[in-house]
């Protein structure tokens, strides 16, 4: 009970972290499922790009970044820019200032931080980019991008400094938000974001093939090490515990083997039947077991025999031997006849007599290839 005691402070003290941190990691979960479960109810196929699936752009019609807050590689970049150029839609949703950047600025375009964040940012243009337009939406963000391009369209902002860019890249389009707040779960609450995020969606093919990246982008050149594969093969104590499980799996396998040449199975080393008659003879005689030794040698044999000919062993011995005969099993001579008659008799046998028709079957059985064994 004492040592029950002393343990159980330091528990309930572990339970409560736990409860603690999967409160937290709940509300992550449930901000970062936001868009992947709305995007599914849209009927979009979605891939979420994880460590475990990095992006394989071309199987992708739309790559949508959301919340970024670590910077692509220039490589990734470069990728990413190709995918648009042949035919793809980006779409890439805030994040950190550093993390966007360099998205931004491959289109030659300027992040401006603001001096104070911008709560709201209304509908740039007069003439309507979406068919149901929202004149305002709940951005609050710290930064902003300054264009002077006429090609970008600015779609919410306001002298220039844009919340909401869209323009064409080759034969495909980009979409820029320096918001992260519009498309969480605190910013869909508001009805003039959801639209914005509905007009968004309606531009997008139907049935759109898309890869949703969650905070951060992975690709093969991105993705972490596996650590249980650095663990065990990176490491001197991971490649001793592989070297020591290598060994014990040989001796456990080895133990008790003896080696040499192996012997080739000949079909003349099998016992007959009736030695193993004579044996079970011997060792059940002072028993006066013979009629069981009897009993089992013909159910074996009827057995046989009705397998052979698809007939009921169970049956009595006239309307087996009717069976038999309408099968037309039974030979001229009334072998079998006689063979399964001497075998339903009740008297009891001498170990001669016992031997004497054990071999009998045997022979039978030879002659007639039956399978079985006694």
């Amino acid at each position: 009970m004492k040592t029950l005691h002393m343990l159980s402070k330091p528990i309930f003290t572990l339970l409560i972290i736990i409860l603690i941190l999967s409160q937290f990691s709940c509300d992550s979960l449930e901000e970062r499922s936001l868009i992947f479960s709305i995007l599914r109810k849209m009927k979009f196929r979605v891939t979420e790009i994880t460590p475990y699936t990095p992006a394989e752009l071309k199987r992708y019609d739309v790559l949508f970044i959301n919340n970024l807050y670590q910077p692509l590689l220039e490589s990734e970049i470069d990728a990413v820019n190709n995918f648009v150029v042949d035919g793809g839609i980006l779409i890439v949703c805030g994040g950190k200032y550093e993390a966007i950047e360099g998205i931004i600025t491959s289109y030659d375009l300027k992040l401006r931080m603001t001096q104070n964040m911008l709560r709201n940012s209304r509908r740039y243009q007069d003439d309507p980019f979406f068919v149901n337009p929202v004149d305002e939406i709940l951005v609050e963000t710290d930064y902003v991008v300054r264009t002077e391009n006429q090609v970008v369209a600015v779609l919410y902002g306001s002298d220039n400094a844009a919340t909401v860019l869209s323009f064409r890249h080759g034969e495909g389009r980009v979409y820029l938000t320096t918001s992260s707040y519009l498309f969480s779960w605190s910013g869909m609450n508001h009805a003039p974001n959801a639209t914005f995020f509905y007009n968004l969606m309606s531009t997008l093919p139907n049935r759109a093939r898309i890869g949703l990246a969650q905070s951060m982008y992975f690709s093969d050149e991105s993705k972490p090490p596996n650590a249980f594969v650095e663990l065990v093969f990176k490491t001197p104590g991971g490649l001793a515990a592989v070297y020591v499980c290598l060994i014990l799996y040989i001796f456990l396998t080895l133990r008790g083997r003896r080696f040499g040449r192996p012997m080739d199975i000949v079909e003349s080393h099998r016992r007959m039947s009736t030695e193993y008659i004579h044996a079970m003879t011997t060792l059940y005689q002072k028993g006066n077991t013979r009629t069981d030794i009897l009993g089992h040698i013909r159910h074996q044999f009827r057995t046989e025999i009705g397998l052979r000919w698809r007939v009921d062993a169970t049956l009595n011995t006239s309307a087996f031997l009717e069976e038999l005969r309408n099968k037309g099993a039974l030979d001229e001579d009334d072998t079998l006849t006689v063979l399964i008659q001497d075998l339903d008799r009740a008297e009891n046998r001498t170990d001669r007599q016992l031997l004497d028709i054990a071999k009998r079957v045997e022979e039978y059985r030879e002659m007639y290839k039956l399978k079985g064994s006694y």
